[in-house]
């Protein structure tokens, strides 16, 4: 188990916040609130805090299995999220 680099991410508003959660659910990870840690599918462990005010999210995959990288991790992660932002 390794960690990546924090990765942020801007443009989240409440909707596309809210939409990336249930976009997420479906992937296997649960988001709670507006920050927390979030375990998903792949040993995958993420650190995540959205900002409102700045329209911000602040990621960090804390843990992951040798299988994945943090490119790939961060690659889907951009992926779902460039569908409601852009």
């Amino acid at each position: 188990m390794a960690a990546c680099d924090p990765v942020s991410f801007s443009g989240i508003t409440p909707s596309v916040f809210e939409t990336l959660k249930g976009e997420l659910a479906r992937k296997g990870f649960s988001i709670e609130g507006t920050s927390g840690v979030i375990n998903g599918p792949f040993g995958i462990s993420i650190q995540y805090s959205w900002d409102e005010a700045t329209q911000t999210l602040h990621t960090e995959v804390l843990e992951k299995s040798f299988f994945v990288s943090c490119g790939q991790i961060y690659s889907q992660l951009s992926e779902t999220i460039d569908k409601f932002t852009a």
